[in-house]
């Protein structure tokens, strides 16, 4: 894919972004080299994949903190979970 100047102003208006010339010039240089990096990533066959499933460490339930240890330092909780202010309004 090549990423152009007008593609990146495209990109920029989607995004409402504004970017400054010089800006532009190190994003467009940056997302080049992130796309070239992206295209050079050699693809996984199926066979390797399973191969490589093979060599995955076991998931070991391990001991951890009951909901009331897990809770007891929280400023806010409310009906066993943590309370925490809203992100978005």
């Amino acid at each position: 894919m090549e990423l152009s100047p007008e593609l990146l102003r495209k990109l920029e208006a989607l995004a409402q972004i504004p970017l400054a010339p010089e800006e532009e010039a190190l994003l467009l240089e940056d997302l080049r080299r992130l796309l070239d990096f992206v295209d050079a990533l050699p693809r996984v066959e199926a066979e390797e994949a399973e191969e490589a499933s093979g060599r995955l460490r076991e998931d070991v339930p391990k001991p951890s903190f009951s909901q009331a240890e897990a809770l007891f330092a929280a400023p806010e909780t409310e009906d066993g979970f943590f309370r925490v202010p809203p992100v978005l309004e």
